[in-house]
């Protein structure tokens, strides 16, 4: 099964499961440096394509950044433990105007889908979904979490 980097893990297991071995393994006084790495990791990728997008901009303050995708994984609705959640924050916390768009989440956090349109300063592609279509995001910058765009 191939994984791909991105804005981090999410779901019901993969991003919970091993802390849970991580912390009985340290009642019992074995170290899990990778595990706890690869959770540090992941928890500071959000962060990392806040800057990302930053340095894009040339700055986040009053910019309006639409995130595509905001289930954890591409391909499904569920938005459990999803790390979009800390990337909508960290760039709110900038100063962007956030909006997202997800076809298959409609609401999510009290807030409604958007529709893709062209009048967005950057697209940051969070979940790449195959039924999304981004020739709708006409010309607005697109950074991608996995790195192709």
């Amino acid at each position: 099964m191939p994984f791909y980097p991105s804005i981090g893990v999410g779901g019901h297991c993969i991003p919970v499961d091993p802390l849970y071995l991580a912390n009985k393994a340290r009642d019992i006084n074995v170290p899990t440096r990778f595990i706890d790495l690869a959770d540090e990791i992941n928890q500071e990728m959000p962060g990392y394509f806040v800057g990302r997008a930053e340095e894009k901009l040339g700055g986040l303050n009053a910019k309006k950044v639409l995130v595509v995708g905001v289930s954890y994984k591409p391909n499904v609705a569920d938005i459990r433990e999803t790390p979009v959640e800390s990337l909508i924050t960290g760039l709110i916390k900038k100063g962007a105007q956030v909006s997202w768009h997800d076809d298959l989440v409609k609401e999510w956090n009290g807030e409604k889908s958007v529709t893709l349109s062209s009048n967005f300063d950057l697209a940051i592609i969070a979940t790449p979904h195959d039924c999304i279509d981004l020739t709708k995001l006409g010309n607005v910058p697109i950074l991608d979490t996995r790195g192709s765009i």
